[in-house]
């Protein structure tokens, strides 16, 4: 039996994370309880947890449709929001290639954290394949096992590749796991790149099994970003609402935070600028991190009287009670003017937008938004 690679990665990379993230799993959009956090008040759970899996070929061939993919994921995070307000989101990701590449899976579990997850996306490179079939099983297996979904969420994939399924043997085939995710209620939609025949047929298959949509854009993805004048300007008070963050746990916790962070800021401007428009719909006080004391202490769910001088940032320990109160409350409120801000900034984009969108039906991001329009109004 064939024996293949897998890479597993997380959007919080440390072993003391893995509280944060199990609590994030279970309370999606809420301060997490760190080191000194006090019991939250009694609050509505989520109204829609959403969880979205990502499972995508990587392969040489795809390098334009990955291109593609890495601007408009926050556009598409947007959509989600603004299609079910209530929406409590999750992204994960699985990069699929094939046996003798440099790796067969490559997954990122699902988060919140979608600065995580765009770091994650950032990363992927088009490269191996070179025989057509691609070990489509080991993804479909990966997505449906190895992927934490919510009872109770709506649960969608995309599967998005250009070429047909490779059984290797050491998983269930496609259509087995296909018919695994209908039972199961995942939504399983496919989305073919280019025009091979032999994977339209699979395709079609796994979307009928899965009970999702299959659908067919061009080769190169067919994304077309627009800039807007609004774009520079979004992206500074995205950056200022950042800089007001005090991340609680270690400095490992904080260095990926900074990586994650970086990598958003080094993005194309209307990238940064569809990153400020998706977190331009938090509540007022909200931060982008469940660790993030600034936005704990809005919530109510962390408290500075117990919180360890340990887990704060360096420039902070030494403040005593009374003097990190006053720094947490001057960055809650730059944080709260700069998001006023940010959020007509973000309605004359997307008036802009809409105005000057000419959005190809042959596009990734068009067809994923349109598959979601139809299934999250179900």
């Amino acid at each position: 039996m064939p024996t293949r690679q897998r890479v597993v990665t997380y959007g919080i990379t440390t072993t003391a994370a893995a509280a944060i993230t199990a609590a994030a799993l279970l309370h999606p959009w809420r301060a997490v309880p760190a080191p000194g956090a006090q019991a939250p008040s009694a609050a509505p759970a989520p109204a829609q947890p959403i969880d979205v899996v990502f499972a995508v070929d990587t392969t040489s061939s795809m390098g334009g449709l990955l291109e593609g993919a890495k601007r408009t994921v926050w556009s598409i995070a947007t959509h989600i929001r603004q299609t079910e307000p209530s929406a409590a989101l999750r992204i994960g990701l699985v990069a699929y290639r094939d046996l003798g590449d440099d790796y067969v899976t490559r997954d990122f579990a699902l988060t919140d954290d979608l600065d995580a997850v765009f770091a994650e996306l950032s990363s992927y490179r088009a490269a191996g394949g070179g025989d057509l079939p691609e070990d489509v099983d080991a993804a479909l297996d990966d997505t449906l096992h190895k992927m934490q979904w919510r009872g109770g969420a709506r649960q969608l994939v995309f599967l998005v590749g250009d070429a047909p399924p490779a059984s290797r043997g050491d998983v269930p085939r496609f259509d087995v796991l296909a018919r695994e995710a209908g039972q199961r209620h995942i939504v399983l939609n496919t989305i073919r790149c280019g025009d091979d025949p032999r994977t339209q047929l699979a395709w079609q298959q796994i979307a009928a099994l899965g009970h999702g949509e299959f659908s067919t854009i061009r080769q190169d993805g067919g994304v077309q970003q627009i800039a807007t004048p609004y774009d520079a300007k979004l992206g500074e008070l995205s950056a200022a609402i950042d800089r007001t963050a005090v991340i609680v746990g270690d400095d490992a916790e904080r260095a990926g935070y900074a990586r994650n962070l970086a990598v958003a800021q080094a993005a194309p401007a209307a990238a940064q600028a569809a990153r400020a428009a998706y977190f331009a719909m938090n509540k007022p006080g909200d931060g982008t991190v469940a660790n993030d004391l600034v936005a704990g202490l809005e919530a109510g769910t962390m408290a500075i009287e117990a919180m360890p001088a340990a887990s704060l940032p360096a420039d902070l320990r030494g403040l005593a009670g009374p003097a990190l109160k006053a720094e947490i409350g001057q960055r809650a409120e730059r944080r709260k003017a700069a998001q006023r801000e940010l959020a007509q900034l973000a309605q004359d984009r997307d008036a802009y937008l809409r105005a000057n969108s000419n959005n190809a039906a042959d596009a990734f991001d068009t067809q994923v938004n349109a598959t979601l329009d139809r299934q999250l109004k179900r």
